[in-house]
């Protein structure tokens, strides 16, 4: 009885290690499917592709077809497969934005690299900073993000009045402790720090489609 067990037991390992070979998906998910459809490899297969080739439709709004194409192309991964066909239809029903340039974006990218490579608080210095939130504005799903990093400069503008580099270091922590208790400082510091891959993501869709 137990070497049956044992047997039983190895076989379905075996048969969760040749569907995962087809399909990336979580061990758990796996052997879920090979009960759920008596252990039928084929099976299985089947009805997870037919299963995620539905919901991709109901994602993106694309045909079976297509569906079915970038999925095999992807070797089955749906999130890859979902992702790569938004990207495809958005450069195919790509309609331009009046005003907005590879150089504007170009100019928020480089802002953008402020970002991540330094900080938000020094990214308010960019001497550029003007032309990046009129081409963030120009954007329809980036125009809020414009708003309140307006606000953060306004508020740093205001709080580092007067100040000189010749001041004390005590005075430079000082200011800088008051902007960072600043509610439309903090507000636009987090909001661009969450929201950064999706930023660069938005502006690079519109770069590669702009003439």
């Amino acid at each position: 009885m137990l070497l049956l067990s044992l047997f039983k037991k190895y076989k379905m390992t075996d048969k969760i290690k040749e569907l995962r070979k087809v399909l990336p998906i979580p061990i758990t998910e796996a052997l879920q499917l090979l009960r759920e459809n008596d252990g039928d490899i084929e099976k299985c297969i089947y009805l997870f592709k037919a299963k995620s080739i539905k919901e991709i439709v109901q994602m993106t709004g694309c045909d079976e077809q297509m569906a079915t194409q970038y999925y095999e192309a992807e070797k089955n991964d749906f999130n890859r497969t979902v992702s790569a066909i938004r990207e495809d239809l958005y450069d195919k029903h790509y309609n331009p934005i009046q005003g907005v340039s590879k150089e504007g974006i170009r100019c928020v990218l480089q802002w953008l690299h402020i970002v991540e490579s330094d900080d938000f608080c020094v990214s308010l210095d960019f001497q550029l900073l003007k032309d990046v939130l009129q081409a963030l504005t120009l954007i329809p799903v980036l125009a809020d993000i414009a708003l309140i990093v307006d606000k953060a400069r306004i508020a740093k503008e205001r709080i580092f009045e007067g100040y000189k580099e010749t001041d004390s270091i005590d005075e430079f922590v000082r200011r800088h402790r008051k902007l960072d208790d600043d509610s439309d400082f903090q507000k636009a510091n987090d909001s661009v720090g969450l929201k950064v891959t999706v930023m660069k993501e938005e502006l690079l869709r519109h770069l590669r489609n702009l003439q």
